[in-house]
């Protein structure tokens, strides 16, 4: 994710705001994740509540980044005068059609797989919260400072 952040951030000069936005929020949660897992590895159970979390939080981003890329696209002047036509009236309409069918497809699908794949990964790390909290209270302590010094 730290990755993707820096990618963002790199070529954001080029676009407008929503890629710095889009950036920094990847950066804010490539930093979380870097702390929950870190916390987790420890066997801190607060650590999977930060990951579920920090999943939530890339889910509202994905989502929303999505939908104001569509809402971009489909009021995007450049694409209205690419609309003007060719003359035929039957081919400005296929184009117009198709166009509106393979934004609404890429946009609409990045915001579904954006709210399922994270969605369904926060769920999983909030149900690893009391797995956590009970190893610790059933592991003898020896053994979880083991664990703790890595």
């Amino acid at each position: 994710m730290a990755v993707f952040a820096v990618l963002t951030l790199a070529f954001a000069f080029l676009s407008d705001w929503s890629a710095w936005a889009i950036g920094i929020g990847l950066g804010a949660c490539a930093a979380n994740e870097l702390r929950g897992g870190t916390m987790l590895r420890r066997m801190e159970s607060r650590g999977a509540s930060i990951l579920g979390w920090n999943q939530v939080f890339l889910a509202v981003l994905i989502v929303a980044y999505a939908l104001w890329s569509l809402y971009s696209a489909i009021n995007n002047p450049a694409m209205a005068k690419l609309m003007q036509g060719t003359g035929d009236p039957q081919i400005d309409a296929m184009a117009k059609e198709l166009t509106t069918v393979v934004t609404w497809a890429l946009y609409g699908t990045m915001a579904v797989v954006g709210l399922v794949v994270p969605g369904l990964t926060a769920i999983y790390y909030f149900t690893r919260r009391p797995l956590v909290a009970k190893f610790r209270r059933d592991t003898p302590r020896w053994v979880l400072e083991v664990i703790q010094r890595g």
